[in-house]
């Protein structure tokens, strides 16, 4: 089974099985490190406005539609939960967040 490691204390770095993953997007890193520090599904409108704050409505979903698939481009729907109107990260055994295991280990 494929391992997911997000990095994101410090330069932000994506891998999967050890591999570094390139999305070409600054948007996808932006995306995925909010999906996976909040830990819950949003829906698309709030992820278009949060990050495409001063296109229209329209054009921020389309946006967010270009990120969504080049995320799945570089990594397959595995990890992306993506609904019709909610999108998450899937976080569990296969998958590994630094931010999340500083907050383990701070609650430790």
């Amino acid at each position: 089974m494929p391992r997911l490691h997000l990095h994101l204390i410090g330069a932000p770095l994506v891998e999967v099985d050890d591999v570094p993953i390139e999305t070409g997007r600054r948007k996808a890193i932006a995306l995925l490190a909010y999906l996976a520090v909040t830990n819950q599904p949003h829906t698309r409108d709030t992820l278009a406005t949060l990050l495409w704050s001063d296109y229209s409505a329209v054009n921020a979903r389309a946006a967010l539609r270009g990120v969504l698939n080049s995320v799945r481009a570089a990594f397959g729907e595995r990890w992306l939960q993506s609904e019709r109107e909610m999108i998450a990260l899937r976080q569990d055994e296969d998958s590994w967040v630094d931010v999340s295991e500083f907050r383990r280990l701070i609650a430790e």
